[in-house]
C-alpha cells in the first residue's frame, strides 16, 4: 500500500516538473522582442529616399517591441502611398532600429512632412527592404539646343514657380531660394542642367542668375522664356498715361522702367534724356511723342508716379515713282497728280526696276504728325540719297538708225523739278527720266525693302 502510494506520489510530482519546464519554455518563446540598437542614420541623406511597398504599416514604435505603439498610417493608406503619383509621398529614412530577434525598422518621414513612424525593413541593415525600397525621385534630362545657349528669364515674375535648391519634393525640406522673382523679371538666366520628376514627369532646370547669385537654382522648365518679362514694379518703374493731344483722350497706358535697380517707391527719378527716351520708347503705334513739347515736360518724378505723356497721331507717306518718256522733255510734277493720257508715263515698281535694299529707318522721314507737312526738300534729299538712278529688269531690243540694237531702260531722278510739300499720309509722284543703255542686262537683282513704294 505504501509501495503503491510512493509511486503514485513520484509519478504525480515528475509530471508537475515537465509541466513547468513546458509553460516556461512557452513563456519565454511568446516574450516580446526588445530593442537592441536604435541609431540616427548618417550616411548621405539624398541615398536613404525611399518608398513603400505597401506590405507594412508605419506604426510611432516597432509594434513587435511596443505593444501599445499607435498606427500611424494603416497597411492600406501605405498602399495607396507607395502607388501615389505625387513626389510629396516620398520618405526619407533617418533612423534605423534592429530588435533582439534582428528584425530591423526604419523610421521615415514623408517628404511633405505629414507621415512620420517606423515601419520594417527587413532583417539587415545594408539594404532597405521588407516594408520599403530605394526610390529615384529624378531622371537625368538632356538639355535642348536653345537651353545650352539661349539667355533665359523668368516668364511670370511673382511667387509663383520661383527657384529650389531641389526641384520641389524631390527631396525631404527642398526648399525655396526666393520667396518671389518679382523685383528680378529681368534677370539673365543661364540653363545648366535638368531632370525629370520621377512620379509626375515634370521637367525642371537648373539655372544660374548671372545678376542675382543667389537665386539660381532648380526651377520649373516651363516657368522660364527667352523672351523678357514685362512687370511693373514700383520701386523701378513709373506708369504713363499717352494722350492723344488732339482729343486728349488717353489712346494707351503702359509703364517705363526708370531705375536699373529696385529702389524704394518714391524715389526720385532724375529728369534727362535717358527718361524722355523711355518714355518716347513706349508710346502706341502711329503716334509720335517729343521731348521738346512744352506739354511734355517734366519737373518732378518718382519710381511708382505717373506722369502724363502727349502724342501727336502720324501717317507715313509712299513715292509713286513714275518716269516720262525716252523722247518726252515733259515729266510729272512732283508731288502732283499724275498728267492725262497725252503723255505715256511708266509707273515704276519691283516688276520693271531693281530697288535697293532699304532699312525701315531709311525711309522713316516719310513719316510725320498729320499736322505736319511732308516737305518736297525732305523727299528729294531721301530720293537722291538712295533713288537716284534705277535699273530696269527687262532685256529690250530697239531700233537704231535702223538696226536692232540690244539693251535696257536705267531711269534717273529728274531734279530739275520743283518738289512741292504734301500732308503726311499722301502718296508723293516723284519724277524720273528714261535713258536707253545698249548692252546685255546684269542678272543680279535687289531684293529690297519696297514699304515706301506705292
Amino acid at each position: 500500500m505504501q509501495s503503491t502510494l510512493a509511486k503514485s506520489v513520484f509519478v504525480g510530482l515528475a509530471a508537475l516538473s515537465f509541466a513547468s519546464v513546458a509553460q516556461l519554455n512557452a513563456n519565454a518563446a511568446t516574450k516580446s522582442a526588445t530593442t537592441k540598437s536604435n541609431v540616427t542614420l548618417t550616411t548621405d541623406a539624398t541615398t536613404r529616399n525611399v518608398v513603400p511597398t505597401g506590405s507594412n504599416a508605419i506604426y510611432s514604435y516597432p509594434k513587435t517591441v511596443k505593444k501599445s505603439a499607435r498606427t500611424v498610417a494603416s497597411k492600406a493608406t501605405v498602399a495607396k502611398l507607395a502607388s501615389s503619383k505625387s513626389s510629396k509621398d516620398y520618405f526619407r529614412a533617418y533612423r534605423v532600429l534592429t530588435t533582439s530577434k534582428g528584425s530591423v525598422y526604419y523610421k521615415v518621414v514623408s517628404f511633405d512632412g505629414a507621415v512620420r513612424g517606423y515601419i520594417y525593413g527587413g532583417k539587415s541593415t545594408s539594404a532597405f527592404a521588407g516594408g520599403l525600397k530605394a526610390a529615384s525621385t529624378t531622371t537625368a534630362s538632356n538639355l535642348t539646343a536653345d537651353e545650352q545657349t539661349k539667355t533665359y528669364f523668368f516668364a511670370n515674375p511673382g511667387s509663383k514657380n520661383v527657384t529650389w535648391n531641389n526641384p520641389q519634393y524631390t527631396q525631404y525640406k527642398a526648399s525655396k531660394m526666393v520667396k518671389s522673382t518679382a523685383d528680378f523679371g529681368g534677370d539673365n538666366l543661364q540653363i545648366t542642367k535638368a531632370v525629370t520628376k520621377t512620379r509626375e514627369g515634370s521637367r525642371y532646370v537648373y539655372v544660374n542668375d548671372k545678376d542675382t547669385p543667389s537665386l539660381s537654382g532648380w526651377v520649373y522648365a516651363k516657368a522660364l522664356s527667352t523672351t523678357k518679362a514685362v512687370t511693373y514694379n514700383d520701386k523701378t518703374d513709373v506708369k504713363v498715361n499717352y494722350i492723344d493731344a488732339a482729343t486728349s483722350k488717353i489712346v494707351k497706358s503702359g509703364f517705363v522702367k526708370v531705375a536699373d535697380k529696385s529702389t524704394a517707391t518714391g524715389t526720385n527719378v532724375a529728369i534727362n534724356d535717358a527718361l524722355y527716351t523711355a518714355i518716347g520708347n513706349g508710346k502706341p503705334d502711329n503716334y509720335a511723342y517729343s521731348s521738346k513739347d512744352n506739354n511734355n515736360v517734366l519737373t518732378s518724378v518718382k519710381t511708382g508716379d505717373t506722369v502724363t505723356a502727349y502724342v501727336y497721331a502720324t501717317a507715313s507717306s509712299k513715292l509713286a515713282l513714275y518716269a516720262a518718256p525716252e523722247s518726252s522733255s515733259n515729266t510729272i510734277g512732283a508731288g502732283s497728280s499724275v498728267p492725262g493720257t497725252s503723255v505715256s508715263y511708266t509707273k515704276l515698281t519691283a516688276e520693271n526696276v531693281n530697288f535697293p535694299t532699304l532699312k525701315d529707318e531709311d525711309y522713316a522721314v516719310l513719316t510725320g504728325r498729320t499736322t505736319d507737312k511732308l516737305t518736297g526738300t525732305t523727299v528729294k534729299t531721301f530720293a537722291a540719297a538712295h533713288l537716284s538712278e534705277l535699273k530696269g529688269t527687262k532685256q529690250v531690243v530697239k531700233t537704231v538708225n535702223g538696226k536692232p540694237v540690244k539693251g535696257y531702260y536705267v531711269y534717273k531722278l529728274d531734279t530739275t523739278a520743283n518738289f512741292g510739300d504734301v500732308a503726311f499720309g499722301t502718296t508723293y509722284n516723284v519724277p524720273y527720266t528714261t535713258t536707253f543703255v545698249e548692252g546685255d542686262l546684269s542678272t543680279t537683282t535687289n531684293t529690297g525693302n519696297t514699304n515706301y513704294v506705292d
